[in-house]
């Protein structure tokens, strides 16, 4: 199952899973850090480190598709925010920014999206990704029909091997890059992209382009997803200003696609307090631990570790809650036709 990071720090686990990272929430934490200072929690998360020590800047993310600030309610952010939203991005409908929070909540807010879109459609095929058939994208061999143009649009960074190589596929934004790179996996996420970035033009000449008898095809993607940040939520924030607030919600939406006709990126972050802090309530819904212990002992008789309910009297299943829509704006998905 994919998941959402917050951070490019994150470890790419064995046995690897799909993992995808969008600046919108960095973009978020980066406001907040601006305006208090780095962000310490009681307890500090290790993601909270990370997303401390990562810089983004203009030269990651353009102004001109993002959107990103931090704030208390009265001073009138969610406004300022929205406002900012329409005018770069008219017909947005964001999800995630609320209409109006409480003069006292604090509010940190991200949001990008980034369409690139190719030249020339590359044509759509079947291929194969780990022994499966997979919709795909490349060139269709017809020497007469479009592949010159569509060869055009591919640079070819480094190949050692046919699992091993990086491309570039060429987009109407010049300031931006599509980047493919098969290669071999990292310990991290952000691991792996240094290795991809370090591999680029390491080709000249003739050897940076497609020849035509060389193939291309590249599985399309298509991802809508949320990710929800429990570490970050709870915990009392410390520091002057923000002290004493803590975080009721920490998530991010990206959606991301690539496919014969283009690629783009679109991500909502939200970090938010609303309001004081929960009553407390100690209802066990989660695996929990259970110790039996001698109180001069310095160690239990007893430790069990409950994760499922093989030990519990089960009296049926919980309704699953109804799914959260999010509509997707117009051009994003694969090409009509």
């Amino acid at each position: 199952m994919p998941s959402v990071c917050a951070s490019l720090s994150t470890p790419l686990l064995s046995p690897r899973e799909d993992l995808v990272f969008c600046a919108a929430f960095a973009l978020a934490w980066e406001r907040l850090r601006a305006r208090f200072g780095p962000i310490r929690m009681d307890p500090q998360p290790a993601l909270a480190d990370a997303l401390n020590a990562t810089a983004l800047g203009a030269e990651v993310v353009d102004p001109a598709w993002s959107v990103a600030g931090a704030g208390f309610g009265g001073e009138g952010i969610v406004e300022a925010l929205r406002a900012e939203l329409l005018a770069k991005v008219p017909g947005a409908r964001p999800e995630y920014l609320p209409e109006a929070v409480p003069p006292d909540a604090l509010l940190a807010y991200g949001f990008l999206d980034k369409v690139l879109r190719f030249e020339t459609t590359f044509a759509v095929r079947e291929g194969t990704f780990k022994r499966a058939r997979v919709r795909a994208f490349g060139l269709d061999g017809n020497p007469f029909g479009a592949d010159p143009a569509r060869r055009a649009q591919v640079v070819v960074h480094d190949w050692t091997a046919p699992q091993d190589f990086v491309l570039e596929l060429l987009a109407d934004d010049p300031d931006s890059r599509v980047l493919v790179a098969q290669i071999p996996p990292a310990e991290t996420l952000a691991a792996a992209v240094e290795r991809a970035l370090g591999r680029l033009d390491r080709l000249d000449g003739a050897a940076r382009r497609l020849a035509p008898d060389e193939a291309l095809l590249i599985p399309r993607l298509g991802l809508d997803l949320e990710g929800r940040f429990g570490e970050l939520v709870g915990r009392p924030l410390l520091g002057e200003r923000v002290r004493g607030k803590r975080f009721d919600e920490a998530k991010q939406r990206v959606r991301f696609h690539l496919n014969e006709g283009g690629a783009g990126a679109s991500a909502e972050a939200v970090m938010g307090s609303y309001g004081p802090p929960p009553r407390r309530s100690f209802l066990v819904t989660e695996p929990f631990l259970v110790l039996l212990q001698r109180r001069a002992a310095n160690a239990p008789y007893l430790a069990a570790w409950v994760e499922s309910t093989a030990w519990m009297e089960v009296l049926g299943q919980v309704a699953p809650p109804a799914p959260a829509g999010w509509g997707a704006p117009a051009g994003w998905g694969p090409p009509a036709g």
